[in-house]
């Protein structure tokens, strides 16, 4: 395995950002931190960087120590199939780093009070602020994951039918992504049919599709180590109710001007804003129960985030959703999204063939 210039940018790109913040060296312990590092996938706990002065050494079980010497001269790799966080601290220390930082965020509470006891200093998530802005690199490797993402939507959508259950219907959903190249999907797959589709996070059960029905289904997969994510709603049958083709319609003028809104320099809150205005001028602002997105990348959350809550502004590289949505209890929900990528003229679709 060869490491990639890619790999060696983001481990320079890392170093020269926790240099520019004083620390000596800084702990990774969390395994997407290290799979965005390193483009190599350790399973959760299996593995232990620090990062310093040009290097890269990592702590890893011995089964992995061969693949990783052959990546590159960058990294250093011990085998350890002990305590991988206190081998780590205790080499750090003989090295004669004197300030070893961490991200407190993706500590638990005993290894943070271990790493604090030891000398190492609580640090902000400097990994999550560079994983926020996606290279050209990350950016094919999202359009791919969300490209087969609607490919499963166009495959599924022709093929349920009266009688089936939501479990089948994700099922289904789900072979067909892993047939294509996706290692699990990005979050369990949603498919909530009539009065189940007014629950945002229904999980997928044993409800039965009737002739005439509410459809929602709201999946993604880990494609190339990333995430994609989409919602689609639609009226089973010929005789959609006037109320549901009125809501679906608000949805979409929201959905639609929510990725209009996605631009450099606008905040998430402004985004959410823009798309939650639609649906409560149209008398449905308390059925929309949640914010209007969210971040994708390795992880199917991460920021930045379309929220109220969100001041941040965004920029060229980010990648977030797009997803409003109205649950009306014991009927029926409508809910639209798409994954676009933040370009330097606004938003990029990637939910699409």
């Amino acid at each position: 395995m060869i490491i990639t210039k890619r790999v060696q940018t983001q481990l320079n790109r890392f170093l020269t950002l926790i240099q520019k913040n004083k620390y000596d060296g800084f702990l990774v312990t969390h395994y997407l931190d290290q799979f965005y590092l390193l483009d190599f996938m350790f399973n959760e706990a299996e593995a232990v960087l620090l990062v310093s002065k040009g290097r890269c050494v990592c702590f890893t079980r011995t089964l992995y120590v061969q693949p990783l010497r052959a990546m590159s001269k960058m990294i250093d790799v011990i085998g350890e199939d002990g305590d991988r966080l206190s081998r780590a601290v205790a080499y750090a220390k003989a090295k004669g780093l004197r300030k070893i930082g961490f991200d407190v965020q993706r500590e638990s509470y005993l290894s943070g009070k271990f790493l604090v006891q030891n000398g190492c200093k609580e640090a902000p998530g400097f990994l999550t602020q560079m994983r926020r802005q996606k290279d050209e690199t990350e950016l094919k490797s999202l359009r791919a994951s969300n490209r087969l993402a609607y490919q499963t939507y166009a495959y599924i959508r022709p093929r349920i039918k009266t009688g089936m259950t939501e479990v089948q219907v994700a099922a289904e959903m789900e072979q067909f992504m892993r047939k294509r190249g996706a290692v699990s999907p990005s979050f369990p797959t949603i498919v909530a049919f009539g009065e189940n589709a007014a629950n945002p996070h229904h999980v997928s059960g044993m409800r039965k599709l009737k002739k005439e029905d509410c459809v929602l289904i709201d999946f993604g997969c880990v494609y190339q180590g990333y995430c994609s994510d989409m919602t689609r709603s639609w009226w089973y049958g010929k005789k959609a109710p006037t109320e549901y083709q009125k809501i679906w319609k608000i949805v979409d003028s929201a959905r639609k001007a929510g990725i209009q809104a996605v631009k450099p320099g606008v905040t998430g809150q402004q985004v959410d804003d823009v798309s939650r205005t639609i649906i409560s001028q149209a008398g449905y602002g308390k059925f929309f129960t949640h914010a209007t997105g969210h971040g994708v990348g390795i992880e199917i959350h991460e920021a930045p985030y379309n929220s109220q809550q969100c001041q941040d502004k965004l920029v060229e590289g980010n990648v977030v959703t797009v997803e409003p949505g109205i649950y009306l209890p014991e009927k029926y929900g409508v809910r639209l999204e798409d994954t676009v990528a933040v370009s330097r003229k606004g938003s990029v679709i990637l939910t699409r063939k």
